[in-house]
């Protein structure tokens, strides 16, 4: 039990990896027990509803807990607790849905569920989860991911997945926001997974098939802002910072008075998710918009207890920033003055390899341009910035150390990249499929960690359109026009509402079948090859020369190690750029090639045409399947 220091002392605490089952509606040996922290009201009592009839129940408040806290105890037996709703009476006579609760069914608005996470039979006990090293990472938003929307039906695709070769999938955020479709970052309960894909034990039933498939499961977790709709925490006590704002929703006080709960709260959630769902990790979203003048910020305290629980379990966790830019503090280790995460997202790859696709057309706030390529594969990076600090460009110099590229996620499209385009639009879609093919080689086949986003390894002719289901008039118009003024650079004429159902059902990612069968398949090559690189040690930043020649459009990635090696030659350009040939010398065995032609007198050489992939090694066992032909 927290005691009443705990809850409002404004000193770091030791972790209390058992926080998130003493909150919110729990069991109890009578049936079930609510408490909630609401300093702002003087009174509390608690409406439930269970078989039919509605009884309000009295709340006391709960000294042994600390000031400002509630609690009650309704005695029900088993049964009548699985279908027991309720809702938090107020002073004001207003019926509210608890700020903790683990289930919606109704939406943001209506009575919360209880939810017994006991009931459930997990088969994952022999579960050891996946390295970081191994990391393949595949970025899903559960309810466009498959036509029905809902964790049952991803679950039964898990397969096709596991098939292609990826490790890790990385669910778009899950806590409950308005409406029935969203991105998932406008969250206001945040421990109820979302009801519009299904209830918490079928998002279980899919975490325990992703783990028996050999499949790590991380979520995106966001703890910058409270969504604009559904945001009942001000009623309850001082949850919302007066100082900080954001454009998206209300600040959570991490920083002004009585803001120890509100910490505890978010670092409850995070350990809640790794406990009693089973995930593999947490993706923290934007995490330098996390506004937090504490001498510790948020994310250092997220740092340490996160490390704290991983120590004690038994299985790999991964705690990734989204920090879009390279932050050294966020990877060191806490008793170095670090954040302690284990890797961050890094855009640079994506944004760099994009101005050299597709130059001219910016998809990020920050400037690209083709020859920041080379100082991404060089070092890792080309911007750099801290939570407290201004994001900048470091000119690459002699003195330049390659980063952890092991720590660092990459991509060629993720659902900002795709979402930000007034249509949506996938990168084969502005570009074409060849040049897909070839950023795809050049990102699997580095050493960061690859992450691919769905409908991705087919090229789903289907777009990933920003959408949410805001039933506030003011806030339709609000994200209407915002998306125009964050990206003035697009045209939006004739383009549909974020908060029509259209753009969300035009969204699902559609079927394998209906993609591009040749681009699966490389897909699957390159991440068998990544795999037995790996396996072998080649495939990592110490053994690593990178380059690209901007001339050429020309990118190398050269291993060696010992007498072994791995050559990696891709052109990069933007479609219909006419390029003269360039010959390389392959001495091993050609293990990938597209857009190549080998010397008819037979000599070790190779052209590179246009989009030219040519993947060799003197080791022919890099490939269970190795080919000399063009896929």
């Amino acid at each position: 039990m927290p005691s009443g220091s705990f809850i409002t002392s404004q000193e770091r605490q030791p972790p209390n990896f058992l926080l998130h089952r003493q909150i919110g509606a729990i069991p109890h040996p009578e049936g079930v027990e609510f408490r909630i922290w609401a300093p702002n009201c003087s009174r509390m009592g608690v409406m439930i509803q269970y078989g039919g009839s509605n009884k309000h129940i009295p709340m006391n408040e709960d000294e042994a807990l600390g000031k400002g806290w509630f609690s009650a105890v309704a005695q029900l037996n088993q049964d009548e607790s699985k279908e027991l709703l309720y809702q938090y009476a107020l002073p004001s006579g207003n019926l509210l849905p608890d700020i903790l609760s683990r289930y919606q069914p109704h939406g943001v608005h209506g009575p919360s569920q209880f939810v017994d996470p006991r009931q459930f039979s997990w088969n994952d006990s022999d579960w050891r989860g996946v390295p970081k090293s191994d990391l393949i990472l595949y970025e899903m938003h559960v309810g466009s991911f498959t036509f029905e929307g809902t964790y049952k039906a991803a679950a039964e695709r898990l397969t096709e997945l596991a098939q292609l070769g990826v490790n890790a999938i990385e669910l778009m955020p899950l806590a409950q926001a308005a409406g029935k479709w969203n991105w998932g970052y406008d969250g206001v309960q945040f421990f109820s997974p979302s009801a519009s894909y299904g209830s918490p034990d079928e998002l279980r039933l899919f975490i325990d098939r992703a783990h028996s498939l050999g499949m790590a499961v991380i979520v995106d977790v966001v703890y910058n802002h409270f969504g604009p709709e559904g945001n009942y925490f001000r009623e309850f006590g001082p949850y919302v910072s007066h100082r900080h704002s954001t454009a998206w929703g209300d600040s959570p006080n991490f920083d002004e008075e009585n803001c120890r709960f509100v910490r505890e709260y978010f670092l409850a959630n995070a350990i809640y998710w790794l406990d009693e769902y089973h995930f593999d990790g947490l993706r923290v979203d934007a995490i330098h918009c996390i506004q937090d003048e504490s001498p510790a910020h948020f994310a250092t305290e997220l740092g340490v207890w996160f490390a704290a629980y991983q120590d004690q379990a038994e299985r790999a966790l991964h705690l990734i920033a989204e920090s879009n830019v390279y932050d050294p503090q966020m990877l060191r280790k806490n008793s170095a003055g670090g954040h302690q995460f284990d890797a961050l997202w890094c855009d640079d790859f994506l944004h760099s390899t994009f101005a050299v696709l597709s130059p001219g057309i910016n998809m990020s706030q920050r400037d690209y341009h083709p020859c920041d390529l080379h100082t991404t594969l060089q070092r890792g990076f080309v911007y750099e910035g801290g939570i407290h600090d201004s994001r900048k460009r470091v000119p690459l110099s002699d003195e330049s150390q390659r980063v952890d590229l092991e720590s660092l996620v990459y991509a060629i499209q993720n659902h900002d990249f795709i979402g930000n385009h007034p249509l949506g639009k996938r990168l084969h879609q502005i570009t074409c499929l060849d040049t897909q093919r070839s950023a795809a080689t050049l990102l699997i086949l580095y050493p960061a960690i690859p992450m691919l986003f769905m409908g991705e390894e087919f090229a789903s002719e289907n777009p990933f359109s920003f959408f949410v289901d805001y039933t506030d008039l003011y806030l339709r118009t609000a994200v209407e026009e915002g998306r125009k003024r964050e990206y003035p650079q697009h045209d939006w004429t004739a383009v549909r509402s974020p908060c029509s159902f259209e753009a969300f059902a035009a969204s699902k990612v559609g079927s394998r079948e209906l993609g591009d069968q040749r681009i699966w398949t490389w897909y699957q090559k390159l991440l068998l090859l990544r795999k037995a690189a790996k396996t072998l040690g080649l495939l990592r930043s110490e053994t690593l020369e990178a380059n690209w020649n901007n001339h050429q459009s020309f990118a190398s990635l050269c291993y060696r190690s010992g007498s072994d090696y791995l050559n990696v030659s891709v052109r990069l350009h933007a479609p219909g750029r006419i390029l003269d040939s360039i010959q390389i010398p392959v001495p091993g065995n050609v293990l990938l090639s597209h857009n190549t032609s080998c010397d008819p007198n037979g000599n070790s050489v190779y052209e590179l045409k246009e989009h030219g992939v040519i993947v060799e090694s003197n080791l022919a066992i890099l490939m269970a399947e190795p080919t000399q032909s063009a896929v």
